[in-house]
């Protein structure tokens, strides 16, 4: 009865939008938090089946395809807004016409773009790019065919995440994310047991999870669901001027999302060229283990995005205030535990990945990369849920101009290696981290015009 109670009284108490904010944020956080469990078991799974060099292969190989994802020009994003809106004012005419008309455009952008990259995987010298074994150079044309191919067939499909951040159900989407990791843990597994080292092999497995389970939802809840099945993409819904709206609001999106890439997904490549290719490895299992508050500030983002357009649609600037306020609150508890992870890191190292040693130096700036990040990321959340966007837009195509420079600068001519390509990211973003905050004091005191009202 009192655990009855205390559920009560935490997750019933509140605005409408607050409970359901609150039961969907409660939700993800179990399947991250199974999520980074299984994300800590396959890394150590995947380094010894393939080995350092291959592994940091395929991480090299994702954050191209992670960079490819861009392509949709903002659609959906721009989705995700439109669709609230329209959800917002219960026009489901709207709301069919947008779903339909972002299918199809996305179905034209990606098969042409995979098509592309398809073409040049067979020309491109792998081996002598990624300054690989050149024997591996077939096994990497191989995987980066099947990489390219599952990503075109995953970012039409996972639109359907969308249309559930637009609904505001962002728990649902987080456990199709946790089924997606334990299906691919379970086939490296097999492989490990089963077979010889194989990068082609090893993408197959990542490929066939990221690629087909996202069709799989898909396909079942726009034929099955009651909620969905009257959104079922069709042609006869497409139309130009539903494209025109998500597309002048999805491009500035687009715009920031490419910068986000170049900041945070270059830093593998820029590793491997100016420090080392075994170098990878070492970086991302520090930023593995500490991004761990970066995937919890995506869930607050996620769930309060799509919340936020519903308010300020709706005017409810306090139920905003109240909001931002709690979760600056939660950054400062996330900043304190980061600190103390810094202060164990070495021996949660030796736990997880034995004899392989990460620097001290590393750990420390990539938690202060990831505390600056979800410092800017929390109150984008307000600015990408009022559409006021522009500025956002300015700063971080800023960010990703300085950012490669300086991150070579640092590597190189600093000689600080790893730490210098990191320190690069979190200079770059200090800007973002100072006009964020203003932006959002002036948007919810009314108080804004001009470039801050745009």
């Amino acid at each position: 009865m009192r655990i009855k109670e205390l559920w009560n009284k935490v997750m019933e108490k509140g605005h409408e939008r607050t409970i359901k904010a609150k039961k969907n944020i409660l939700l993800s956080m179990i399947y991250k938090a199974l999520g980074i469990l299984i994300g800590f078991a396959y890394f150590p799974i995947s380094l010894s089946y393939l080995g350092e060099a291959k592994f940091a292969i395929f991480l090299i190989m994702v954050s191209m395809v992670d960079w490819f994802a861009e392509f949709d020009i903002g659609i959906g994003n721009g989705l995700r807004n439109r669709l609230g809106e329209a959800l917002a004012d219960d026009n489901e005419e709207d709301a069919k016409g947008y779903i339909s008309t972002a299918y199809f455009a996305l179905g034209s952008i990606f098969s042409g773009v995979a098509l592309i990259a398809i073409g040049f995987s067979f020309i491109i010298p792998w081996a002598d790019w990624l300054e690989a074994d050149p024997t591996l150079d077939r096994q990497i044309m191989i995987l980066a065919v099947m990489m390219f191919g599952a990503f075109a067939i995953n970012f039409i499909s996972a639109m359907i995440y969308q249309i559930f951040f637009a609904l505001q159900r962002t728990g649902i989407v987080t456990l199709f994310g946790l089924i997606m990791k334990a299906s691919f843990l379970a086939l490296i597994i097999i492989l490990m047991y089963t077979t010889e080292e194989s990068l082609v092999l090893y993408g197959a497995a990542k490929t066939f999870t990221f690629a087909f389970i996202p069709l799989a939802i898909g396909l079942y809840y726009f034929n099955y669901s009651k909620d969905l099945k009257k959104f079922k993409p069709s042609l006869k819904y497409v139309k130009r001027h539903y494209f025109d709206k998500m597309f002048s609001l999805g491009f500035q999106f687009f715009l920031i999302k490419i910068s986000m890439v170049i900041i945070h997904q270059t830093n593998n490549i820029l590793i491997a060229k100016f420090v080392s290719l075994e170098e990878v490895t070492t970086y991302e299992a520090a930023y593995k283990f500490l991004s761990v508050f970066l995937l919890v500030f995506v869930i607050f983002t996620n769930q309060l995005w799509s919340a936020s357009v519903e308010a300020y649609r709706k005017g409810d600037l306090v139920w905003m205030r109240n909001t931002i306020k709690s979760v600056v609150k939660i950054w400062l508890g996330t900043v304190l535990i980061t600190f103390l992870m810094v202060l164990i890191s070495p021996l949660f190292y030796k736990l997880w990945l034995g004899d392989k040693e990460i620097p001290l130096a590393i750990t420390i700036v990539v938690a202060v990369s990831v505390s600056i990040t979800n410092w800017v990321n929390l109150f984008n959340l307000i600015t990408n849920g009022t559409g006021k966007i522009r500025l956002q837009m300015y700063a971080w195509i800023f960010a990703s101009v300085i950012n490669i420079p300086l991150s070579i600068f640092f590597a190189t001519t600093m000689e600080l290696g790893t730490v210098g390509i990191v320190l690069g990211t979190i200079v770059s973003m200090l800007p973002l981290a100072i006009l964020s905050p203003i932006q959002v004091r002036k948007i919810l005191s009314e108080n804004i015009k001009g470039i801050w009202n745009k």
